[in-house]
């Protein structure tokens, strides 16, 4: 066993065994939530997990733990996702996330955190207040420019900060889609195909690892076991509540971005 583990890479060698618990909780809770919205894992995993952990390993282990049972997840998107949105979304963040990964791999990201954190807390509670369906109200929410202009700044998010790119383009796809089950589809299709794009690209950048590799096999079975839980949830969840669940997760991860920001900043 000594000798697989260091062959492994030695994973969590270096994090105390309480912490490594504390993170499988987190774990198992953020992907609870995905379960039951489509989305959301990986931004508030990053957010609690990089005040442990190295900020960078943080971000990448969410990522490669995030990926594999997302895929079960994709079935899900391609019956009820909506097609016509999520084309022009993915191509748009597609194209932005190789240039937030370069950005990503060369250089700090604590000031734009924080504005990334401002700046969704600001959209949120603006939809919230029923401001954001004012001033879309003589807008084409569904016509290509709108999506592809959102999109390939929601894609250089995700590329760079390793969360809130698909947190940021929920807000649009809540207007475009019909109903709760298309909006939980397509964040769906959506989400994991971004992911395992992100994935490629950021294994052309070299940024994995044994260790990283062998971390996230230790948390799939916890992963498994929230998108399992959350996913039968979702189908006693009502369109309202829905919604409003969908907000308040993105209203924590921003307060979330707020304060990572700031802590690292000071």
């Amino acid at each position: 066993m000594a000798g697989l583990y260091t062959w492994a890479g030695q994973p969590f060698h270096d994090v105390a065994p309480w912490l490594v618990v504390l993170i499988a909780a987190i774990y198992l809770f953020a992907f609870f939530a995905r379960g039951v919205l489509g989305f959301g894992a990986v931004a508030p995993i990053v957010i609690i997990t990089s005040l442990l952990i190295d900020p960078h390993h943080a971000v990448l282990l969410a990522l490669v733990a995030g990926t594999i049972p997302q895929l079960h997840m994709l079935p899900q998107g391609l019956q009820d996702g909506d097609w016509s949105i999520a084309r022009p979304v993915l191509g748009a963040m597609m194209l932005g996330i190789p240039g937030g990964v370069w950005v990503f791999a060369n250089m700090g990201t604590d000031w734009f955190t924080l504005v990334l954190g401002c700046v969704i807390f600001v959209i949120i509670l603006a939809d919230i207040g029923r401001l954001l369906d004012r001033a879309l109200a003589n807008v084409n929410i569904r016509a290509l420019p709108t999506a592809l202009s959102l999109s390939l700044v929601a894609g250089f998010v995700n590329g760079l900060a390793g969360a809130g790119g698909v947190v940021s383009i929920s807000v649009y796809l809540r207007h475009a889609c019909t109903n709760h089950v298309s909006l939980r589809a397509t964040l769906v299709l959506v989400g994991t195909l971004l992911l395992c794009w992100r994935l490629v690209v950021t294994g052309i950048a070299g940024l994995y690892s044994v260790k990283l590799m062998a971390e996230a096999l230790i948390l799939l079975p916890i992963v498994y076991l929230g998108v399992w839980l959350g996913t039968r949830v979702f189908k006693t969840v009502t369109p309202e509540r829905y919604h409003r669940l969908m907000q308040l997760l993105i209203l924590v991860s921003a307060l979330g971005l707020i304060v990572k920001g700031v802590s690292r900043l000071t």
